[in-house]
């Protein structure tokens, strides 16, 4: 789908959300394509302009979540100098909650753990790349810590949701960002002084 073109952002969020909301009361493999068109209110055509399946429509969301926040989070992370973690802690947040059924989705869709796998695989991959990028070094010790911070973030974001929401994740945030600090300053010191992979 072109990223840039308005009415077809604007027609995936409307089947994203859909899709969601389904989602939240059917397994994938039980929704069918014209129900998905009759939830998001377009004709079948449109739809497969977009996409070939309904695991298109959770797949095309996940790289867009992962995507955004890299895209708005690029001048609040460096791998070699560690800072606070809470700003792009903050715009993880900020993302997540932008899509308007994602949390009911999460909290109460049978299907929610494989996107949330996918997702903790994709955000950790683009991390690495990034990693890497700023690093110049491809470690595996790398790549074992930033899947342990992106997923140890996504699970607190589901439990979260799970506890009804009654704290503000901001401060959920907040409590996690010492536990994200750690892993970053492990990620700066493979930088300046990488050990030996033992074998």
């Amino acid at each position: 789908m072109n990223k840039k073109d308005k009415r077809s952002r604007k027609t995936a969020r409307a089947v994203q959300n859909a899709l969601l909301r389904l989602l939240c009361e059917h397994r994938i493999d039980e929704i069918k394509i014209v129900d998905l068109c009759t939830a998001a209110d377009i004709n079948r055509t449109t739809f497969y302009l977009h996409y070939t399946r309904i695991g298109d429509v959770l797949d095309e969301l996940r790289d867009e979540i992962t995507e955004r926040i890299c895209k708005e989070s690029d001048a609040k992370f460096d791998f070699a100098v560690p800072t606070d973690p809470l700003p792009f802690l903050k715009v993880c947040t900020k993302v997540l909650e932008s899509y308007e059924f994602l949390g009911d989705f999460v909290e109460q869709s049978a299907d929610a753990d494989m996107f949330l796998t996918g997702l903790k695989n994709e955000f950790s991959k683009h991390l690495f790349e990034r990693y890497k990028l700023s690093s110049g070094r491809s470690s595996e010790t790398a790549q074992y810590v930033l899947r342990f911070l992106v997923g140890g973030v996504l699970d607190s974001y589901t439990e979260w949701l799970k506890t009804r929401r009654l704290t503000p994740f901001t401060s959920v945030m907040y409590h996690c960002t010492p536990m994200v600090r750690a892993g970053l300053d492990i990620l700066s010191r493979i930088i300046r002084d990488p050990l030996p992979t033992a074998r």
